[in-house]
């Protein structure tokens, strides 16, 4: 695991743990206040993945495509900065696309079980 997933996965648990008490408090809350206490943790888990994400492609692409800074991007950088960036979004898209296939499946599988 890499650092930058190491921070995000403390922060996430951080924010979970700061948010759901225990499952006691859960369990008195409305339906009402569920949801919205769900639609919170998704939308700092949305922030968060966003936060990473943006983080990556700016290591992985800066890295690659910036080898002597300097106080302007040569055309040529400015083209591989492109290039890495459309590559980076198109394949975190085809994960994402994957994996929500995938958890929608097993989701699908689990309720024909029971």
């Amino acid at each position: 695991m890499k650092c930058s997933e190491v921070h995000f996965h403390s922060s996430f648990v951080s924010i979970l743990m700061e948010h759901v008490l225990d499952v006691e408090s859960l369990k008195k809350l409305t339906p009402e206040q569920q949801k919205t206490l769900i639609s919170g943790v998704k939308q700092q888990a949305a922030i968060l993945n966003a936060q990473n994400m943006i983080t990556d492609l700016s290591e992985r692409c800066l890295t690659k495509c910036i080898t002597s800074p300097g106080s302007a991007l040569s055309n040529t950088e400015k083209q591989c900065l492109q290039r890495c960036m459309d590559r980076f979004m198109e394949t975190y898209n085809l994960v994402s696309q994957t994996l929500q296939k995938r958890v929608q499946e097993e989701i699908a599988a689990s309720t024909r079980m029971t």
